[in-house]
């Protein structure tokens, strides 16, 4: 678009494509609608704005062409009546300033854009025609009063076309300006766009990848909860072999203390034996005869 609009104000009116301005429109059915024509070439040559028009007579037609200087210029292509054409136009034309038109038009004047037909009738048209051809002199007057009259006009028509030109390249230029900070706002939101991409593509592969250390975590902690339960009846599996090994040396600790009991109560009454033994053997080697003792007291002795 920027390009577009800077080939437009560089200077695309100065081209021509088979012997016609780019401005001008050679179709009299869809070329009705526009306001300008060119003056030598009638209804076959229109235009949308005063610089096509310009750049067509330029090139096209001279400024000093016989229609300017017999005073037969018309800018939308319809030949004046010798009346009006003799009348100098050049400071009724366009408005001294702009938005402000200029008051006291003369009833038989033209404008530069006036595109209506002579009202007068043609009796009236050939009588002022004759009057005009019979004097040589006031026809040559007119014809330089005309000239000035259009030199008048160029020179105004060139100073509003160069103020529009003017007006036209400030605002091209301030297009061009605007449409360049748009360009780099695009490019600063494309990048913006680009980062934001490539972070959301960094978040979804890292919530990939932290899925998958999920997945393999949670699979961990299957395994180790099935190894804990195993542990865990393993343990309770050992804790029950404890107790029994625990009351089986309870009751061997117990059936130990009983032997000890059993053991010393034997030993006591072997060595009591023993000692009666041996009082015996002593009594029959000293008297020869076995004494005489208590029954019961022998008894007792042996029962322990």
């Amino acid at each position: 678009m920027q390009q577009k609009l800077c080939s437009r104000g560089s200077g695309s009116f100065l081209l021509e494509r088979n012997g016609q301005a780019c401005g001008a429109i050679s179709d009299p059915v869809t070329s009705c609608d526009l306001p300008f024509r060119c003056p030598r070439c009638g209804e076959q040559e229109r235009f949308r704005n005063l610089g096509a028009l310009r750049t067509h007579l330029e090139y096209r037609h001279s400024y000093t062409s016989p229609d300017v200087i017999t005073g037969s210029f018309s800018i939308t292509g319809k030949f004046p009546d010798p009346l009006t054409a003799a009348i100098p136009w050049y400071d009724m034309s366009l408005p001294t300033r702009r938005g402000q038109q200029s008051t006291g038009r003369p009833p038989h004047t033209r404008s530069l854009s006036d595109s209506r037909d002579s009202a007068y009738p043609l009796s009236y048209s050939v009588q002022c025609l004759a009057s005009f051809l019979s004097s040589p002199e006031q026809s040559s007057y007119c014809g330089l009063e005309t000239a000035a009259a259009s030199a008048a006009v160029r020179r105004r028509l060139a100073s509003i076309l160069r103020a529009a030109d003017s007006t036209m390249q400030r605002r091209l230029a301030k297009v061009s300006t605007e449409l360049a900070q748009t360009d780099t706002e695009l490019l600063c939101e494309r990048a913006h766009s680009q980062h934001l991409a490539q972070e959301r593509q960094e978040v979804a592969d890292r919530e990939r990848s932290l899925s998958r250390q999920v997945d393999v975590a949670v699979m961990v902690i299957a395994a180790l909860r099935e190894q804990l339960n195993a542990s865990e009846n393993e343990l309770e599996r050992r804790e029950r072999e404890v107790i029994t090994i625990q009351k089986f040396l309870e009751a061997a600790a117990r059936q130990e203390t009983c032997g000890k009991v059993r053991i010393q109560h034997f030993i006591e009454n072997l060595l009591r034996r023993i000692a009666l033994a041996e009082r015996l053997v002593e009594y029959y080697q000293g008297n020869g005869s076995p004494p005489q003792c208590n029954r019961y007291e022998v008894q007792h002795s042996l029962g322990r």
